[in-house]
């Protein structure tokens, strides 16, 4: 069962503009797939994979869980001069790859940030942080980078399957779902078809 949207009112409509900008300044319509490496590049947000974060330290227990395809996907975080970057799992498909970098690119664009003893603690228990909030707004803005509403509507309308729209935008099968779902665009075209 999905868990109730805590997102203030008027959010989807924010989250597209803010979407829609980036593919303007980037020169690509609502229509064309969004780069998750050339959003991160456009907003000067570098990149690791696990394997570079943990260079010569591959015994570590955090590069142990950080490579397991089963148990960590993508995390932004402050590096030593506070800026923000983003280590991810390049085990995940180049689809999920996507999909996990478009979540924590959007933590970044809406500035979240963990209270520094939230911080502390959770490094010195081996913990992650979570915000409830943070965590649907980085879903949300997340698939609207990735797939913008128009973008799935038109989508929708041009693939017979998931996967081909998975295919022309770059993007996991569940995400992918996750904006038909979450646009209302299967219920709106199953009405209009009957």
């Amino acid at each position: 069962m999905p868990s109730k949207s805590i997102l203030p009112r008027g959010f989807k409509a924010e989250f597209e503009r803010i979407a829609e900008r980036y593919r303007t300044e980037l020169g690509i319509s609502k229509f064309d797939p969004l780069d998750a490496f050339k959003l991160a590049e456009h907003l000067d947000v570098p990149i690791f994979s696990v394997d570079e974060a943990f260079s010569g330290n591959l015994d570590h227990p955090r590069y142990l869980f950080m490579s397991d395809i089963n148990r960590f996907s993508a995390m932004w975080m402050p590096n030593e001069d506070g800026e923000k970057i983003i280590i991810h799992n390049t085990n995940h498909s180049k689809y999920r790859q996507q999909s996990n970098l478009m979540h924590e690119l959007a933590h970044i664009i809406r500035n979240h940030e963990i209270p520094e003893e939230s911080a502390r603690l959770c490094a010195q228990l081996n913990l992650i942080y979570y915000n409830a909030l943070h965590e649907q707004e980085a879903k949300h803005l997340g698939g609207c980078l990735q797939i913008t509403t128009p973008g799935i509507r038109w989508a929708f309308k041009h693939y017979n399957t998931v996967e081909e729209i998975s295919e022309y935008y770059c993007a996991s099968i569940d995400m992918v779902n996750y904006r038909l779902g979450v646009t209302g665009t299967r219920k709106v075209y199953s009405y209009q078809q009957r």
